[in-house]
């Protein structure tokens, strides 16, 4: 089925009668919010003040597809190949996680805790799209920063975002399950939002997520589930300065557990924060 004219008033139903079976009012209001900003920049105002307004058979096609692939589940950030995060706006593909707004909340921590430090050396662990690591630089922008990722894929889009919000971040390829412990110079403040997904968790997860979401960012093994935390907490060890910071975005069903660890290595000062959910989402300690 198609859109049945070009009458802004059509394209928004268009949207709501089909899509109403697979997703909540709520949800298909934000959709068509985000098409009408991508294909038209128009906000909702414009969208009630144009509604017998007409566009053009080429926009058509565009709300047409972004239909078609909300029908199959495909996340709004892919079909428009942008996200927001932290007041700043990223390009996504299916090569790097859509930035959550947890992830907002750990940035923040970090932002207040060391905002007045003159000198601040920072390194993003599996930084994806880049959104730490550049939401970092965007407010801090006397710090040094530097990310890694083990995708190349990821990596050309996190330096495209590094452009596109105009700052200075310096990125390079490392897999950090077998880093080079003689290749890396100090840090004052290390974070990651590293995969924290047992694979035995896939069944509680949305289809959106599990089928279009990149599974090297999300999964670890079941009977590992700590297993990037303890190699960066290793590696933080090493490559922290004295008095460094280590942060990481936690699975809440292993907070007890990596906070334990993380002591047990001889981190001081860690702390659990709950996210907005109230669950345990932040964790950092210093060496």
């Amino acid at each position: 089925m198609k859109i049945p004219s070009t009458k802004i008033a059509d394209v928004i139903n268009f949207f709501r009668q089909e899509l109403k079976d697979i997703y909540d009012a709520g949800e298909i209001e934000t959709f068509i919010s985000y098409c009408f900003e991508a294909y038209l920049n128009f906000n909702k105002t414009d969208m009630i003040l144009s509604a017998t307004e007409n566009v053009t058979e080429s926009e058509l096609l565009k709300f047409n597809f972004a239909v078609k692939q909300l029908k199959q589940q495909h996340p709004i950030q892919y079909i428009l190949g942008k996200a927001d995060f932290y007041g700043l706006q990223f390009n996504v593909n299916e090569q790097v996680l859509i930035p959550r707004p947890e992830t907002e909340e750990l940035v923040e921590l970090i932002i207040r805790e060391h905002r007045h430090k003159q000198e601040l050396s920072i390194l993003d662990i599996g930084t994806g799209s880049g959104c730490i690591a550049i939401a970092l630089k965007k407010n801090l922008p006397k710090a040094h920063v530097s990310a890694l990722d083990v995708s190349p894929e990821a990596l050309e889009i996190a330096k495209g975002n590094a452009e596109r919000n105009q700052v200075d971040v310096s990125f390079f390829q490392e897999d950090i399950l077998k880093w080079d412990r003689n290749k890396m110079v100090k840090y004052d403040c290390i974070v990651s939002n590293p995969p924290y997904i047992c694979f035995s968790e896939k069944e509680q997860m949305h289809k959106n997520v599990l089928e279009h979401e990149p599974h090297l960012a999300l999964f670890v093994p079941n009977d590992d589930p700590l297993l990037f935390y303890t190699s960066i907490a290793d590696f933080a060890l090493q490559y922290l300065e004295k008095n460094g910071k280590l942060y990481f975005e936690i699975n809440a069903s292993y907070g007890l557990k990596t906070s334990e660890m993380l002591k047990k290595k001889g981190f001081k000062n860690t702390a659990l924060i709950n996210d907005l959910n109230n669950k345990n989402r932040i964790l950092h300690g210093s060496i």
